[in-house]
């Protein structure tokens, strides 16, 4: 029998699960920069509530798991926000790549 009771164990799958989601959003932000631009703007109401979405089932589900709740929640929120910073990178050179104009 596998006991998984560490504390740790938790916080890594709710990091991974995280970072899955910030990839499937950063995907869907890549291809609506590239493909429907002038719908980019939004598409925030569709990711911010994905990622709140997460923490909120992380916080009501939690208990239902052998871990604990505040690990779960350390572990999602850095998740979702470390690869952000990469992945904001990422958007910002294709952005750049794509050469057009800002509005003034």
């Amino acid at each position: 029998m596998i006991v998984i009771d560490n504390n740790f164990v938790g916080a890594f799958v709710a990091f991974i699960i995280g970072f899955v989601i910030s990839a499937v959003n950063f995907a869907i932000s890549k291809y609506f920069l590239k493909k429907h631009t002038a719908k980019y703007p939004y598409l925030q109401f569709v990711r911010l509530p994905l990622m709140i979405g997460f923490i909120a089932v992380l916080y009501f589900c939690g208990g239902f798991t052998p871990w604990s709740v505040d690990w779960l929640l350390i572990g999602g929120a850095l998740g979702i926000t470390v690869p952000m910073f990469f992945f904001t990178y990422r958007l910002v050179k294709i952005n750049d790549a794509l050469g057009r104009k800002e509005d003034k």
